[in-house]
This record gives structure tokens, C-alpha cells and sequence, in this order.
């Protein structure tokens, strides 16, 4: 503009009007198609028009400014009362001084909004400045390049100056709302206000930056903060490759303070450099807003954290070099109730080049509702390899211990392993801890070598454990995904000779004596419930008592379903409180959500559950081959929480 009222400003001494004619004007943020610019003869009325205007691929038809009464005098022209035609019409007054080039423009699109330019455009420096009151900020979404959010509401107010090597903004925002065509980034309701000082030095910018953050939210994927209360101050360089932040302190709300360097490659797109260092940070808000994000679909996903922390972190060339964090008084508390850490103490000085060691201590704890005492762990680190020679964690009034416990970082993910063992827990606490049918007797075991790699978790060996004064021993144990929302378990399970009398008085089954062996093969869970296996209970090999109680009976003919029936008269089962047997069994085949029933041997119309022997005896029958599982643990339910008798039939 101040080159076309420069030119127009010769013409009119000779007395004549005139009439400009351009068919295009170019660069590379801008663009001007067929422009016509007339002044009439009595150098009052001027008008310009463009066809087509383009400003960062934003594009406007028929465009026209219209002054209607303009003023000339000695080395100025004037329009007090101009029209701007550009998405409506927009009220435009001007001036432009030939002496010294400068100008002066002020745009009024809506009542109560003034967009104020003036500047000097000679030598020796040019200078420009725009003041803003109550400016709309979606005027500003054409000049923003694609990939940047663009503001579609609120109000801007402030100065933007450039003189020579000098640049400044100070702009104050209201209402802000924006976002990118993603939606992957965006704000609403945004308020606070913005800083930022520059002054050019060769190709080299200096500059420093404040952001006063004061209300609204803000969803930059994956992090969202629901309301303001932060402050942003920095300061460094910025040239055609590199942005670099010498110094800069980050204060976010209910969380705390933090140093930080950093620089970004801007040919590459990509950080190259960043230091931070934070002190009493509010764990409960860090890792709500800042770290729970980046844990979607992990077991960490639904932690909620409290206490105090101290953070530094060093990043070179793509890769973590330092990081240390203390931990005081915390606590991470998992809400679907599979683990919690209370009064957390942690000092872990981690460095990618040096070996370290790492001193954690915990006060309490719980995995899946049983309780953990005191532990503390000496962890050895050296780079991405860590080692915990020995731990011992109390589990009610026993001991969990874990021995050679290594882990390392590999090309395909974390790996890692460890052995140990449980001395013997009292049932009786293991199982009300678990809120479980209450059990008699301990639980004690070996656990052989267990890893993890490729997000699967196998054993070597088997894990051995006493149980109901019997063995039980786990073979082929895997477990898929153990740390994902839907964890797959394969396993094989052996009993032998558990005892009866125990295992019927835990579940309220009525009385039976005896031994039992368990065999549960090719067994399935998804997300902790079974899918499939094959099942096998049967009396043990050898000589022992074999007693079962008239409730006993009741409840096993309960699990055949509706037509299991005694092999003798229910009236004469009023005369016995026992009666002998010479072996029982209970098979299970689990597929498609279908149980295929079996007993110890098979009958013309069924299958035989307990086989009769001594005086007096019975036999109990099942008729049911195909039992759908889920009404199979409806029973067992029913038996075991009410005892409630069944209808035999």
C-alpha cells in the first residue's frame, strides 16, 4: 500500500486523474490478480480493486478499497473515511507522509475493534507497529500455516513492533478457541497473556518469552489440562536450523516447578537436545496430567499417585543419557485393586554410560488384596541391564522371596527373570485376605525360574506348592500380556492326594473323607476365566478311610443336574448320617462354554459320580453329559455359599 500512495501522490500535480493497471503481483505467501487502481480528475474519489487476492492460501474475490473523499496536502495524502471490502464490509481511515514514508492505518471490522498500523518505511531502519484492542482472533486463522492450529473465537489485545533488528509482542488473550484439523490439538476458553522479546544478531535471533497462562483448557494429544494457573518464562536463540532454549522455568499448577534447556532441529523436525530438573513436585497431579497418558491400555493405566518427588532428566540425540528421581512419602495405588505401594522412599540415580545402584524402600503393600510388609530393594543398574541379587517380602505371616532377578532391554522389548520361593502362609489368612471361602491348613511353595519376553511370561520347570496336606504341582505355565487389560493364561495342574475332609469342610460340602488327586490339563483363561480344559477329579491309590456324609451325597447329586439321583431310595437315606464308598470321580471338559460331564465309570444312562463300598454304601449317578459351564458354577455356588439341599428326582 505505501508504495501504491507513493506512486498516485505524483500524478495529481499535473491536474489530471489517472488509472492503474497490474496483472499480477507474486511471492511466496502472497498473491494479487488483475488490479485496478482509478483517482478521478478532481483528485477526490479513489478506488482500487483486486480480483483475486491470496494470502497464505487463503483467497478473496473482489476485492475493493473505496475513498470517497480523499485529502491531499504538501507531502500527505489522507482518507479519513474509507471502505474496505473484504468479507463484508470493513471502515479503513489512512495516511501516508512522502518525506519520511510512513503510514498510518487503522481497520475497524466490528464495533469496539481497532486494528492500528503504523509504521516508517525509509531508511535508516523501517519501523511498524500494530496495536490490537478487542481484535477477533479467527481473523488471524488465514495467516497460520496448515499444520498449526488455527483460532476460530475469542479476542486478542496488545502491540506487535519491529524496528530494525528488533521485534516484540505483547498480546493479552481472552476466550481463545483453536484447534488443528485433526483435532489432536486444541484449546477452549483460553485467557492469559504473552511476551515475547527478540533482537537479531547476524542470521541469529535472541529472544525471550513469557506466557502467563491464566484460564482454559487445553487437549495437546495425549495430555489434557482441564484449567490454567500456569506460567511459561524462557529465553534463547533461534536461526534457520535450530531453535534452543538456553534457559526456561515451567510452574504448572497443583504440580510445581521445573528448569529446562533444550534444542530443536527445525530442518530435521526433531528434539536434539533437553535437560530438566524439578524439585518437590506433587506426584498426585504429575502423574495424573503428564505420565498416566502415556500409559493408556498398560496395567499402569488406572494408578493414582500421591506424595513428593524430585526429577532430572537428560536427552541426547534420541535417547535418554540421565535419569534420576527421588521418591519421598509416596504411594501408588492401582483402582482396580491388583497392587498398592504405600509410604514409597526411592533413590534412583540412573545413567545410560555408568553403573549405579538404586535404593528403594517400601512400608506396605498389597497384590491383589494380600498384604505386603516392609521390603527393601538393592537394585543394581548399568545402562538399560538392572539386577536384584535378593529380596524378602513379607506376605501375611510368611515370606515371598525373590532371588536372581535380572532385566535388560533388548532390540524386542524388555526381558527379564527370577526365582524364589513362599515359606508356609496360614489358608485361613491367605484365603479371608482374598475374601474367599475360608481354608484350613498352609501355603508354601518353590518358584523355579520365571521370564518374561515379548510381553509373554513362561516358567521353567514347575511350581511347586502343599496344599490340603496334598502337592500341587504347575507345568507349562504362560501367561500372555500379563501387564495388558485382558491377560491369557495356559497351564497344567497336577494334585495328588489332597485331603478330603479338609477340602469338604472349607467349601461347606458336607463331610467326605478320604484322598483325592486333581488333573487339570490344557487350561485357558482370558482376562482370569477360563475358556477351556479338561478336568479329572478321582480318588487316590491306596488305603484310607472312605466315608461320605448324607449332605455330601445331596450336593454331589446336585451337580449332575435335574434327574441325578442316589442308586438307593432317598427315604432310606434318613437312616444314615455316612455311608462307605469304594471311589469317586468328576470329570469336566470345558469347550465353547460347554462342560462334557464324566464320572469313574460309565452307566446305561449316565455316568457313575460315587461307587458304593462297605456297609452301608451308595452309589450317586449323573445324567447331565452336556452341562453349560456357567450353570455348573451357579450350582457349585448354591452348594457351597447356601447348601442348599437339591430335588432328586
Amino acid at each position: 500500500m505505501a508504495c501504491l500512495l507513493a506512486f498516485i501522490w505524483v500524478i495529481p500535480v499535473w491536474g489530471v486523474g489517472f488509472s492503474l493497471r497490474i496483472d499480477d503481483m507474486l511471492s511466496s505467501s502472497f498473491s494479487a490478480r488483475k488490479i485496478n487502481a482509478d483517482l478521478d480528475v478532481d483528485m477526490s474519489h479513489f478506488e482500487a480493486r483486486i480480483g483475486e487476492l491470496t494470502i497464505q492460501k487463503k483467497t478473496w474475490r473482489n476485492v475493493r478499497l473505496a475513498c470517497p473523499a480523499m485529502d491531499w496536502q504538501p507531502n500527505q495524502v489522507r482518507c479519513a473515511h474509507g471502505i474496505l471490502y473484504l468479507d463484508g464490509k470493513v471502515p479503513l481511515s489512512f495516511s501516508y507522509n512522502t518525506v519520511n514514508k510512513s503510514l498510518d492505518l487503522q481497520l475497524s471490522p466490528a464495533p469496539k475493534e481497532i486494528w492500528h498500523l503504523s509504521g516508517i518505511f525509509g531508511k535508516p531502519a523501517a519501523r511498524l507497529k500494530l496495536v490490537v484492542e478487542n481484535g477477533q482472533a479467527s481473523r488471524l486463522a488465514t495467516l497460520i500455516p496448515a499444520d498449526v492450529p488455527k483460532p476460530s473465537a475469542g479476542t486478542l489485545s496488545g502491540t506487535l513492533e519491529w524496528e530494525g533488528l528488533h521485534a516484540a509482542v505483547d498480546l493479552r488473550m481472552t476466550g481463545v478457541v483453536f484447534s488443528d484439523a485433526s483435532g489432536l490439538h486444541a484449546g477452549e476458553k483460553f485467557a492469559g497473556a504473552l511476551h515475547v522479546d527478540g533482537v537479531q544478531k547476524d542470521k541469529q535471533w535472541n529472544w525471550q518469552a513469557n506466557l502467563d497462562w491464566r484460564q482454559g483448557e487445553i487437549f495437546w494429544q495425549p495430555l489434557y489440562f482441564a484449567k490454567g494457573g500456569h506460567q511459561l518464562q524462557a529465553n534463547g536463540s533461534l536461526d534457520d536450523d535450530t531453535l534452543r532454549v538456553v534457559a526456561g522455568t515451567l510452574t504448572l499448577a497443583e504440580i510445581g516447578t521445573a528448569q529446562f534447556s533444550g534444542v530443536w532441529e527445525r530442518k530435521s523436525n526433531r528434539l536434539a537436545e533437553f535437560d530438566l530438573h524439578g524439585n518437590d513436585l506433587k506426584l498426585a497431579d504429575l502423574y495424573t496430567v503428564l505420565i498416566k497418558p502415556f500409559l493408556d491400555k498398560t496395567a499402569l493405566a488406572q494408578v493414582q499417585a500421591s506424595g513428593r518427588g524430585d526429577i532430572a532428566w537428560r536427552y541426547v540425540n534420541g535417547e535418554t543419557e540421565q535419569f534420576a528421581l527421588r521418591l519421598r512419602s509416596a504411594s501408588f495405588t492401582d483402582a482396580n485393586q491388583r497392587f498398592a505401594l504405600q509410604g514409597v522412599e526411592a533413590d534412583i540415580p540412573w545413567q545410560r554410560s555408568k553403573p549405579a545402584q538404586a535404593n528403594i524402600r517400601i512400608a506396605s503393600g498389597s497384590l491383589y488384596k494380600l498384604p505386603l510388609g516392609a521390603v527393601q530393594i538393592p537394585l543394581k543398574m548399568n545402562g538399560l541391564s538392572f539386577d536384584i541379587s535378593q529380596v524378602e517380602m513379607p506376605l501375611l505371616d510368611g515370606k515371598l522371596s525373590i532371588e536372581d532377578f535380572h532385566a535388560e532391554k533388548q532390540a524386542d522389548g524388555w526381558q527379564w527373570h527370577f526365582g524364589g520361593g513362599l515359606t508356609p502362609v496360614s489358608m485361613e489368612r491367605f484365603t479371608k485376605a482374598l475374601s474367599i471361602t475360608p481354608m484350613r491348613g498352609s501355603l508354601s511353595g518353590i518358584i523355579p525360574r520365571v521370564n518374561y519376553a515379548r510381553e509373554n511370561l513362561t516358567v521353567d520347570g514347575a511350581l511347586l506348592f502343599k496344599i490340603f496336606n496334598g502337592t500341587a504341582v504347575v507345568k507349562g505355565l504362560s501367561l500372555t500380556e500379563p501387564f495388558g487389560p485382558a491377560p491369557r493364561l495356559a497351564a497344567d495342574i497336577d494334585m495328588s492326594r489332597l485331603d478330603l475332609e479338609l477340602l469338604t469342610q472349607t467349601f461347606s460340602f458336607g463331610n467326605m473323607q478320604g484322598l483325592i488327586d486333581v488333573e487339570v490339563h490344557g487350561l485357558e483363561l482370558s482376562n482370569w476365566k477360563p475358556v477351556a480344559f479338561d478336568a479329572r477329579v478321582a480318588s487316590s491309590a491306596g488305603d484310607y478311610p472312605r466315608k461320605i456324609s448324607q449332605t455330601a451325597v445331596q450336593n454331589i447329586s446336585a451337580l449332575g443336574g435335574a434327574g441325578a439321583a442316589a442308586a438307593i431310595q432317598r427315604s432310606f437315606l434318613s437312616f444314615f448320617e455316612q455311608f462307605g464308598y469304594s471311589k469317586l470321580g468328576l470329570s469336566c471338559k470345558l469347550l465353547n462354554g460347554v462342560c462334557l460331564m464324566g464320572g469313574v465309570a460309565d452307566a446305561p444312562q449316565g455316568y457313575v459320580i460315587v461307587q458304593g463300598g462297605g456297609i452301608p454304601a451308595i452309589s450317586v449317578m449323573g445324567y447331565n453329559r452336556h452341562v453349560n459351564w456357567q450353570e455348573l458354577l451357579d450350582r457349585l455356588a448354591r452348594i457351597t455359599q447356601s447348601n442348599v439341599k437339591p430335588i432328586v428326582q
